[in-house]
């Protein structure tokens, strides 16, 4: 007997092949056994996916009782079985909303549901019973899809009766997708983006009644009448001008807002569309001038392009991270485009702008030295593990919510906004290389910025802190700190003798998630329309008067994102070491501005008796706690902002050359503003 572990690809797919000679069992076992002998280890390797199909092909074109055995079993995969919502359904979302079909998905994990085989949907799940299937059949590539089918003969099928069954249950679909997307066209949600909907006729509306017609004309055809008199042209025309409603819709939903029903209706209305158009093109190709074997072009290559979106699609549907990953994203892209826009003010190009960024981080810095001031008093208190966070997080919050009210920029903000920034230009020039250099000038301009906005903060925080301390120590009569607490402080610093790194990491989280809930915030904004409701409330009306009113909707709306990010991003460092304490896990934050104005106000405390290595440390440490922080939040907004767009930027290496070639040649404007003329001619 031969080991199973010795059996090659090629022998299991002929044994699978041979048993589908058995023309009375069921062929849903039979094509389990198929695929599972084609299916690879690693769904993600591509090469042995292709490799097998390539197999499967050359067996059933040089074995014809295997390829009539295969084609026969397929027919009988088809026949008799309810096959509408296998067209109409298969890989589209629900209308069971987001989080109706999440549970859905969670619940099937746990129980499984129950498969009914008299319909071609259940069927298709039982034979791609994997969740990972959907990624090697999306491997697979469309040369080695038509090599099968047109392999299989299907135009020496003699069993006109089945494929015309086939085509009554497509139209049959057509006629459920119509009816659905002429209802999501009309949905409230929709409408409220995009009202010229309903100011005249609907595409959408047009597209079902134009559906139904064609398909009323085809079944007389597939009756023995005449070629239909309707075509499809003005169908795939309506569904282009569905095409076109969407694209105002998302383009409106980017400047008033969007929300998880939305984004998940419009993913749904496009599968749909698309699904509509696949249908329409296959059941077109049945009259077709010069069309005469189902085997010809176009029908082999529309019916394998349905197939891949059917089977993929449902195979992907099953999944809960793919559930979550696809819609998120999208409504992510809409949350990182308003943190793009906000990030468009932290990226200065004049020197104008630039000496801002100074005066706005200095002014920063200042408000830093008493939040540290705060929070070491706030540490000497006898108070519970909560009322510590809760200090903690009201010093953090207000403080930083107050730099925001006074136009001052903490330098550790900006990463989270620029990433989104640089995203879109990245979205922009698709790697095309004769745009690479406009973006190595967008990164040159926050390079620069950062550096300003760093150096403002920690320029002006540290000493400050100092005079602060010294001058609470001249009131007082004793240091604002005791020894033991100083040293602590400068311990806690050191990059070498501490966690301050890891803890720099998880402050660059925290940034990170500022920056999403800032853009989160200003997409709530519009698409609630603040202003519009804080401006009817009655009451603060006629407490602050018609035009005060007005004004502070309008700041309201404009700076709501900016203000949840500052506040959230306070609570999240004034509580992250009571978790960390509480759960006895090792969390903490390192921020680098905070850092330094601990550092200066430990210096007073010691009477700037400190040994050299101890302040070449904490001066390091506090230089990498700067790049921990911005790196980190830095790298996971700029990930999230091009996963939300679908763009791969495969030009990193270029733009890194043209960066070192224009350090190399001219490395001053990597930290001073060039002249226009100057910056015409640089590298």
């Amino acid at each position: 007997m031969i080991a199973n572990n010795t059996i090659t690809p090629s022998t299991k797919l002929i044994v699978a092949l041979s048993a589908m000679s058995d023309a009375d069992a069921d062929p849903v076992p039979q094509f389990v056994a198929l695929i599972d002998a084609l299916r690879p280890a690693d769904a993600g390797d591509h090469a042995r996916v292709n490799a097998r199909f390539s197999t499967l092909c050359e067996i059933i074109e040089a074995n014809e009782g295997l390829r009539l055995a295969l084609r026969a079993r397929l027919l009988a995969l088809f026949t008799g079985r309810r096959q509408v919502s296998f067209y109409s359904d298969s890989g589209i979302l629900p209308n069971t909303g987001f989080f109706s079909e999440l549970w859905h998905r969670i619940v099937q994990r746990v129980l499984p549901a129950i498969t009914d085989t008299t319909y071609l949907r259940d069927c298709a799940n039982v034979i791609f019973h994997r969740l990972d299937d959907h990624e090697w059949l999306g491997a697979t590539t469309n040369e080695l899809k038509m090599r099968f089918w047109q392999a299989l003969g299907m135009s020496e099928m003699r069993d006109e009766q089945a494929l015309l069954e086939c085509f009554s249950q497509m139209l049959d679909a057509s006629d459920h997708l119509a009816t659905r997307i002429g209802a999501m066209g009309l949905e409230p949600e929709l409408v409220r983006l995009y009202p010229r909907i309903e100011e005249r006729d609907s595409p959408f509306l047009a597209l079902a009644v134009e559906t139904h017609q064609l398909a009323a004309s085809y079944r007389g055809y597939l009756a023995g009448g005449e070629s239909p008199v309707e075509d499809e042209q003005q169908l795939l025309v309506l569904v282009e001008q569905c095409n076109e409603v969407i694209v105002r819709v998302r383009g409106r939903a980017a400047t008033v807002g969007t929300s998880l029903r939305v984004t998940y209706l419009l993913r749904r209305l496009v599968q749909s569309l698309q699904r509509l158009e696949s249908l329409t093109r296959i059941l077109s190709t049945r009259h077709e001038v010069a069309q005469t074997s189902a085997d010809e072009m176009p029908l082999v290559e529309r019916w394998v392009e349905f197939l891949g979106d059917a089977i993929e699609g449902e195979a992907r549907g099953r999944g809960i991270r793919s559930h979550i990953g696809r819609t998120i994203g999208l409504l992510a892209l809409r949350i990182t485009d308003n943190a793009s826009r906000t990030g468009e003010h932290y990226i200065t190009s004049t020197r104008a702008e630039y000496f801002e960024m100074w005066r706005s981080a200095m002014g920063a810095g200042f408000i830093v030295a008493f939040m540290a001031i705060l929070k070491i008093y706030t540490s000497s208190l006898t108070l519970p593990p909560l009322g510590y966070a809760f200090a903690y997080s009201l010093n953090y919050a207000s403080l930083f919510m107050l730099m925001h009210v006074l136009h001052l920029t903490l330098a550790t903000k900006q990463p989270a906004m620029t990433a989104s920034a640089i995203a879109g230009a990245i979205s922009e020039i698709r790697g095309r290389m004769k745009d690479v250099e406009k973006l190595a000038t967008v990164v040159t301009d926050v390079i620069r910025t950062q550096i300003a906005a760093i150096l403002g903060n920690v320029f002006i925080a540290m000493p400050v802190a100092v005079l602060l301390a010294m001058a609470i120590a001249r009131a007082t009569g004793k240091p604002f700190m005791d020894t033991e607490k100083a040293h602590h402080v400068l311990h806690a610093i050191s990059p070498f003798d501490s966690m301050a790194l890891f803890f720099a990491a998880i402050a660059g989280v925290c940034l990170f998630l500022a920056g999403l809930i800032s853009g989160y915030y200003d997409n709530l904004a519009a698409y609630e329309r603040i202003r519009e409701r804080i401006e009817n409330i009655g009451w603060l009306k006629r407490v602050l008067g018609e035009a005060r009113l007005v004004r502070l909707a309008a700041y309201l709306h404009d700076n709501l994102g900016a203000l949840a990010g500052n506040f959230f991003f306070g609570i999240m460092l004034g509580t992250m070491g009571t978790i960390g304490f509480m759960t006895g896990l090792p969390l903490d934050v390192a921020h680098v501005t905070i850092s330094s104005a601990y550092f200066g106000l430990a210096l007073v405390s010691l009477d700037f008796s400190v040994d050299p290595a101890t302040v070449g440390k904490s001066l390091a440490g506090i230089a990498l706690i700067g790049f921990v922080n911005l790196s980190v939040s830095f790298t996971l907004a700029l990930m999230v902002a091009l996963r939300a767009r679908g763009v791969a930027f495969s030009q990193t290496s270029a733009l890194i050359s043209i960066l070192f070639g224009r350090l190399r040649a001219n490395w001053k404007q990597f930290v001073w503003p060039e002249s226009r003329l100057d910056s015409s001619v640089s590298p």
